[in-house]
């Protein structure tokens, strides 16, 4: 057996999704904005007994026919109140079911001796490594509950349509039952597969690699790419930039291996630090109108970007966008941070009025004079508020361009706007480990700016701020630097300024006193000491920069003296 390869046609060739269910009502509460049920019911045989599903199931208040959908939470996270709450609003059914198993309670999903490894506490090697097939692997396990999940979901009383999201590992469990599952449409959040990739950068030149025979049968039966050519339902992949546990760079991989009469929709989002934002919010909830509400909403065909040097000798960018609808802003991201994928400075080119030219936007595209490499995607909103983003692609840079730029000792002014910033990722803040606080009414919740004295702009968020810029080639500190910012607050407050050198956090604690004017903030390195007490000692390779706060403060020119 050790030398069969399976693929997702074989692997579930003879699997019994026809079983009787034996569903049970554990519980049911009435809450302000559904009827809250948990459940069990019986999930695949064994071969030793069958799986018992535990689930939560949310149903709208005074409703008899109702879309619902079913979310997949990332491997080991609760079921987030915030997510659900979010589309019981809009008048979905919420149904997540447990596929992690055993969670020290009598609340989990209750898998049979035989699979024991399907326990998320005790998969060990059955995540990574389909040994002697795919099939004794957790994935298959997990995407088994998925697929009685989805029966379950489409046979109770009042459904009339069903999607599917998925949230990090639950998306790569998503991508395993959505040729089979009968869904109106799925939505995949940071999650596309090429899980047997994980350590090869794309972009750095390392992508060459002999795969053992056991690295075949993972990625033909469990990588979630080998499945996007079976999948047959309308596709929304959402990936957020810097992202420590996915590797975006290869979703566009995943996304181009769909069938081309399959609709689909692909969005980066740049801003969060790893966590997806508003932009993407949206995007989920007008794909799920239109797919099962039947709302006539726009979806933007692909887009493209193109680079090339115009008749002045600059190096310009071209965004190639879908002509079927208005465009409300589109532009370029780029940045020339090649191997570092979780921490990149993405610089937002946006498109002037100017610059556009029926679905074509043509943006200055200002490098580095020593940069050899740019990566960059196009974007475009459109005028119903969905937005798209293209595949990233790498350039060559091969000469001098006429609009090359120097080393800027400056990282960030506040005529920069969002640039050279993105919101802090704190786990505590963030919504189904996944979002920012995105669903807060208060746009306040993002990174923005706000006036201090003098009505000078300063950036920040509610979690802090964090810059990338500090490992780009044209912002690399120079050789015995200081690091100089000014602060503004209201009250006084304790700035924590925090750098990050291979993955070891070197942090400087810094009073800001409230009111009066800006304060003039300077740092060496050897003010930054690690949990273990080793002085940061210089600037060099380091990869990012945060700035945290304990109450209220502004951030503004920052840069190296």
């Amino acid at each position: 057996m050790a030398n069969v390869i399976l693929t997702p046609v074989t692997l579930w060739r003879d699997f019994d999704e026809t079983l009787p269910l034996n569903g049970e009502i554990l519980s049911e509460r009435e809450e302000e904005l559904c009827i809250h049920r948990e459940l069990s019911f019986d999930g695949r045989e064994t071969g030793n007994g069958r799986v018992r599903i535990f689930a939560h199931y949310y149903i709208p208040k005074n409703a008899e026919s109702f879309p619902a959908v079913m979310v997949l939470f990332e491997a080991g996270f609760p079921v987030d109140e915030i997510f659900v709450d979010s589309l019981l609003k809009r008048g979905y059914a919420v149904f997540c079911p447990d596929y992690c198993g055993d969670n020290g309670t009598e609340k989990c999903t209750r898998y049979p001796a035989e699979v024991d490894y399907a326990n998320l506490v005790r998969a060990g090697d059955h995540i990574e490594i389909a040994e002697p097939t795919a099939k004794e692997t957790s994935w298959y396990e997990w995407a088994a509950v998925a697929r009685y999940g989805a029966r379950f979901l489409r046979e109770q009383q009042g459904v009339n349509r069903m999607g599917a999201i998925g949230i990090r590992t639950g998306g790569e469990v998503l991508f395993k039952i959505a040729p089979y599952a009968n869904l109106s449409c799925m939505i995949s959040i940071c999650a596309a597969g090429w899980l047997a990739y994980r350590g090869m950068d794309k972009f750095g030149g390392n992508e060459k690699k002999t795969f053992s025979e056991e690295r075949h049968r993972f990625i033909a039966g469990i990588d979630s790419q080998s499945y996007a050519p079976y999948v047959k339902c309308p596709v929304l992949l959402l990936s957020a930039v810097n992202d420590p546990k996915y590797n975006y760079d290869r979703v566009y991989d995943t996304f181009s291996q769909f069938n081309p009469e399959v609709e689909k929709a692909l969005l980066f989002s740049a801003h969060g630090n790893g966590l997806i934002g508003r932009h993407s919010r949206t995007d989920m909830v007008l794909f799920l109108d239109k797919y099962l509400k039947d709302r006539s909403i726009y979806i933007s065909q692909p887009v493209d970007v193109t680079v090339e040097v115009d008749e002045n000798g600059k190096l310009v960018a071209k965004g190639v966008f879908d002509d079927g609808g208005e465009i409300a802003e589109c532009g370029i991201f780029f940045t020339e941070n090649i191997k570092g994928y979780q921490s990149r400075d993405w610089t937002r080119v946006l498109a002037k009025p100017k610059e556009r030219t029926g679905s074509v936007a043509t943006v200055d595209l200002n490098v580095y004079k020593k940069s050899d490499k740019v990566l960059l995607y196009s974007f475009a909103r459109y005028s119903n508020d969905f937005s798209v983003t293209s595949k990233i692609k790498a350039v060559n840079l091969e000469k001098t361009y006429s609009n090359t730029c120097p080393k800027s000792r400056v990282l960030y002014t506040s005529a920069d706007g969002f640039n050279g910033f993105v919101e802090y990722r704190r786990r505590a803040r963030s919504v189904a480990d996944c979002f920012t606080d995105c669903f807060s009414d208060s746009r306040a919740a993002d990174i923005h700016l706000e006036a201090g004295y003098g009505g000078i702009l300063g950036i920040t968020s509610a979690t802090g701020i964090v810059s990338h810029r500090v490992g780009e080639p044209r912002y690399a500190p120079p050789e015995s630097a200081m690091f100089r910012f000014d602060a503004y607050a209201n009250e006084t407050t304790l700035l924590k300024v925090v750098f990050i050198r291979k993955e070891v956090e070197y942090v400087c604690a810094v009073t800001v006193e409230g009111g009066g004017k800006w304060k003039n903030i300077v740092l060496a390195a050897a003010d930054f000491k690690s949990e273990t007490g080793v002085p940061l000692g210089d600037y060099s390779n380091v990869t990012s920069v945060a700035i945290l706060f304990e109450g209220h403060a502004l951030v503004n020119n920052v840069l190296w003296l």
